[in-house]
């Protein structure tokens, strides 16, 4: 038995698994046009990769092989709003699609989802960033915030517009599944394991469904009450994710609905962690910090986020948080910009180190 224990020490030693060859890093862009990269413990940087100006979000695949960059200008310098795919093993960036918003990946990496206004749901293949089928305007008439079952057979999209609703469509076939009109003024969503939770919220009043594409309606929400200390101040941005088996809410600031703006009250920031089944608010979490994200690692004990200080983004904070005690475990301070991150665990031999410079196309 001891010589048995040995030879599989010895293979773990020498050949290591596929989890053991990923790194875990937390990726931050900003509108300067760089992606730097941090160590998700102590925050220390890493490296950084040059892009392109305007970088307006960050988002990867599931192997962290690609990043998706939406919104940054082209290298010419002429024309907004497209949509880069960065190859980390080649730094080559490649332009997917001009005009574009968000970027929605598949759960197995193999499809990227945009949308340009209310024109259908653009389709593109994950590994060869040609153009697939779309879901077209006639299926899918609204703006949406799109979200992926976890086997990625259904795509769900919370729209507000041009009526509230949320619309399940059978990704495959590019077909509608159910749609479900909603009454409220903003439209969140988001998965908390096997199941897919909608959020409407009017003021400091929210209603939480779970939903079951099964029904032929939403059925009766839970009522969710969103602490404000200033009330006379309507709350114009809510984001809402889930993780473990929480929910975690807050409002957003650094944006054009800052309330921050034009009210005379101090407003509190923070996040609410939410038990979803019953729509209680179980803790707030960092009120003194003022998130415009936040990302949570695997297993939703830890968050991390951006701190937008001031309105005009002149003092920022990037921030780690631990989700049980509300306690900040570390925080690194960012030069003035617009910042967006993500958490990804890559292929160790591509993290970048050091000041990179990516290709463009």
């Amino acid at each position: 038995m001891k010589r048995a224990g040995m030879g599989i020490l010895f293979l773990l030693l020498f050949f290591p698994s596929k989890e053991q060859d990923k790194q875990l890093v937390l990726l931050a862009t900003h509108r300067v046009g760089r992606v730097e990269v941090f160590d998700p413990v102590t925050l220390a940087p890493i490296g950084s990769i040059h892009v392109l100006p305007l970088a307006n979000g960050i988002g990867s695949n599931p192997d962290g092989r690609i990043l998706y960059i939406p919104e940054g200008i082209g290298p010419d310098f002429k024309g907004c709003c497209a949509l880069y795919a960065l190859n980390l093993e080649t730094r080559r960036m490649t332009r997917l699609v001009e005009p574009s918003g968000g970027v929605t990946v598949s759960p197995d990496g193999n499809h990227v989802l945009t949308q340009r206004g209310n024109a259908g749901i653009e389709v593109y293949d994950g590994r060869t960033f040609e153009r697939e089928a779309p879901v077209p305007r006639s299926v899918a008439p609204g703006v949406y915030d799109l979200y992926y079952s976890p086997d990625g057979h259904l795509l769900f999209g919370a729209t507000n517009w041009p009526q509230p609703s949320l619309d399940i469509f059978d990704f495959a076939s590019r077909q509608l599944v159910r749609r479900y009109p909603v009454s409220g003024d903003a439209l969140l969503g988001a998965w908390v394991r096997d199941s897919f939770y909608l959020y409407s919220y009017h003021r400091s009043d929210g209603q939480l469904w779970k939903v079951n594409s099964q029904n032929a309606t939403l059925g009766r929400p839970l009522k969710v009450s969103f602490s404000d200390a200033a009330p006379e101040c309507e709350i114009h941005d809510e984001k809402m994710f889930g993780v473990g088996n929480r929910i975690f809410l807050y409002e957003a600031f650094g944006d054009k609905g800052d309330r921050r703006s034009g009210c005379k009250a101090p407003i509190p920031g923070g996040v609410l962690s939410m038990d979803p089944e019953t729509g209680e608010v179980l803790r707030r979490l960092a009120n003194g910090v003022h998130f415009n994200s936040l990302v949570p690692n695997s297993d939703g004990k830890e968050l991390y986020g951006i701190d937008v200080r001031h309105l005009n983004w002149d003092s920022i904070g990037l921030v780690r948080l631990d989700t049980e005690t509300g306690r900040v475990l570390s925080k690194k301070e960012l030069t003035p910009d617009v910042w967006f991150i993500d958490l990804v665990s890559m292929p160790r031999n591509i993290v970048p180190h050091g000041e990179l410079e990516a290709v463009h196309d």
